[in-house]
């Protein structure tokens, strides 16, 4: 059963990834938001972590209560906004990263989009990042 269970999971990751495609001349974060999903970032490394946020700052985003990029740390994984707004994921957002495929249920549901903020800026065809 478990076996099945991964297929369908990569199969859906697949398709995923196939609905992300951005051009690699407007990668920008902003496109990331007009994604149809949840987008969470993952910036596995220091270097990545301040290009994310010189990126964020260009394009104007801010934390959501206003508070400028530079005066926090970044985290390894961030959450995009509509607004552009980001935000820290807490514990249980954390935990969707590494094991959901969508948050809500039903028909509220959306797609987890977890992109691999290296990858994106790299120009990698298949940014999506795969725990």
């Amino acid at each position: 059963m478990s076996k099945l269970k991964n297929v369908n999971r990569e199969i859906k990751r697949a398709v995923q990834a196939r609905r992300c495609r951005i051009p690699r001349e407007d990668r920008t974060l902003t496109a990331l938001t007009k994604l149809n999903g949840r987008v969470y970032v993952y910036c596995g490394d220091r270097k990545t972590q301040q290009r994310f946020i010189e990126d964020a700052e260009n394009e104007y985003f801010r934390y959501g209560d206003g508070v400028s990029l530079r005066e926090r740390a970044p985290d390894s994984i961030m959450a995009l906004n509509q607004d552009r707004t980001i935000n820290f994921l807490g514990f249980v957002g954390t935990m969707a990263f590494h094991h959901a495929d969508h948050l809500g249920i039903g028909e509220d549901a959306i797609p987890l989009i977890r992109v691999d903020y290296r990858k994106y800026i790299a120009g990698y065809q298949d940014f999506i990042y795969r725990p």
